[in-house]
């Protein structure tokens, strides 16, 4: 598969803003349009695909984020990033800019390796994230469980016998019910008649929107016509259908064209999988254990038929002195896979390393350890091209502390049990292998009776709701979760249950951790 450019959107009524990261965003290989205002920036947008949009705050016309909430409101761009420019640090504003859909913020003036890390690392996670979702989508490697979109006019004579196509197809007319259908059905194929204008004028669009994961075929009425057949090649489509064909014959194309996609998948997919269940790589799916009282519980799940990037290992200081370490190597389950024994082994030989060294605390310093393990990472040719979370915790009986310090992951949940209040608390930092001195702050909790805290990873937000359709997302996890912590004692298995009951999750389709530590 052809690895397509980056192309970034960049609106800002500065001249000289707009050539300075045109300049720096061509000095790392990537293609950039340009646009002075909102009014531009969402004329472009219906045209091209881009993979991200950095936009200044301040707008003439209209605001960023008038700016931003539009673009959220088109379905192809519901999962690009989207990062504002300001010279404006108050919080609250920030804090707005996120609600209304950002990604994230920089501030000016910027540091050019800052901008860089942060692009880069953003189109890696949005990439990642298309490609788990298609990955889930195809789980089911059969005719009837996707579909074939045909692209064609409103009033089109040509008609596909969908009598003896295999795969449902579904009609589209127009360009926004293609990538409102893209965003939630699983399809196969997608299908353009040559006679569907709207559809041809955005081919570039379409695939780039695709990652080209979905092969796109043309029905064409003038197999002579070589200027629109150029046209056509040159857009990436992978073959074409001629109207001239007996009907047959055409269906007969569009079967194996499928049938063959399947077969290529299944028999990937089977060597893997082989190659999984020979792995000495294995993690319990269920760990529960005291210390004095202190309660720690994990839950890890593998994603039912596919390896994948989850793993946890835990770690005996004292008997009163735990650490454990969450992470989640960022990727497609398989490529995930491969590099978790990697990251283990970087993870365990530095923690048993420091273990034997007094002057290292791993209750006042768990950000130290991160630190550690990131300039490692960032040296090593192949893990820095993978991007990982890892969170690291310290439970200290002895001092009813718990310590905590996380790069990239979710932020892990916290319930008072005197407050009787449930909080995430603010600890982020860089994925592992972006920057090589990114530094990673450490929180030390006090613990008290019925006191929780819990880490998850995004196997549990990316599920579907079965009611409707779309992922769980953080704030419907939080909401269910937030009726259970409040019990004296909780159990994992009652977290998972409720959230699988409440939020009408038939399957999951990534692995998935949750870790939590309470003191009873």
């Amino acid at each position: 598969m052809t690895k397509l450019t980056p192309h970034i959107l960049v609106v800002d009524n500065n001249t000289a803003t707009l050539k300075y990261i045109e300049f720096t965003l061509t000095g790392i290989g990537y293609k950039s349009t340009l646009a002075k205002n909102g009014l531009e920036a969402i004329e472009k947008a219906k045209n091209q695909h881009f993979d991200l949009i950095i936009s200044d705050l301040y707008l003439p016309l209209m605001s960023g984020n008038d700016l931003v909430r539009q673009i959220r409101k088109t379905p192809e761009y519901t999962y690009t990033p989207f990062i504002f420019l300001s010279d404006n640090n108050e919080e609250e504003t920030w804090i707005q800019n996120l609600n209304d859909g950002a990604d994230d913020f920089i501030t000016k003036p910027f540091k050019q390796e800052v901008f860089i890390s942060k692009i880069k690392a953003h189109l890696k996670r949005t990439l990642l994230r298309k490609e788990i979702i298609d990955a889930s989508r195809k789980n089911n490697l059969n005719f009837d469980k996707g579909n074939i979109v045909y692209c064609t006019p409103q009033d089109n004579i040509f008609k596909l016998s969908q009598v003896y196509i295999k795969t449902p197809v579904k009609l589209v007319h127009a360009d926004e019910d293609l990538f409102s259908y893209l965003k939630n059905e699983n399809v196969w194929r997608i299908i353009i008649d040559d006679n569907a204008v709207w559809a041809i004028s955005i081919l570039d669009k379409i695939s780039k929107t695709t990652e080209q994961l979905i092969p796109i075929d043309v029905l064409i009425s003038d197999s002579k016509d070589t200027d629109k057949i150029d046209y056509l090649l040159s857009n990436h489509i992978d073959s074409f259908l001629y109207k001239q064909l007996d009907n047959r014959l055409i269906t007969h194309q569009i079967n194996s064209s499928v049938q063959q996609e399947l077969n290529l998948k299944n028999k990937y997919f089977n060597a893997l999988n082989t190659a999984a269940k020979q792995s000495p790589v294995r993690f319990e799916n269920q760990y529960d254990e005291n210390i004095s009282d202190f309660n720690i519980q994990v839950i890890h799940q593998a994603y039912n038929k596919l390896a994948g990037g989850d793993f946890y290992e835990t770690f005996n200081v004292d008997n009163r002195k735990k650490i454990i370490v969450v992470g989640d190597v960022m990727g497609k389950k398989w490529d995930a896979w491969f590099f978790v024994p990697a990251y283990i082994a970087y993870v365990r030989s530095t923690i048993n390393f420091y273990l034997s060294r007094e002057e290292f605390d791993f209750i006042k310093s768990p950000g130290k350890f991160l630190e550690i393990i990131n300039k490692s990472i960032f040296k090593d040719l192949k893990l820095s091209e993978v991007f990982t979370t890892l969170s690291i915790i310290t439970v200290c009986s002895q001092t009813s502390k718990v310590s905590i310090a996380s790069a990239g992951a979710l932020q892990p949940v916290f319930y008072n049990a005197k407050e009787n209040k449930t909080t995430q608390l603010n600890i982020v930092g860089t994925l592992l292998g972006v920057i090589p001195d990114a530094h990673y702050l450490s929180l030390i909790q006090d613990f008290n009776i019925g006191d929780k805290l819990l880490l998850y990873t995004d196997g549990y937000i990316e599920a579907v709701n079965d009611r409707t359709g779309n992922m769980i997302g953080n704030e419907d996890f939080l909401k269910s979760i937030n009726r259970v912590l409040n019990r004296d004692e909780v159990e994992l298995s009652e977290i998972e249950s409720k959230l699988i009951h409440e939020l009408n999750i038939s399957k999951f389709d990534d692995d998935r951790t949750l870790f939590l530590v309470q003191k009873n």
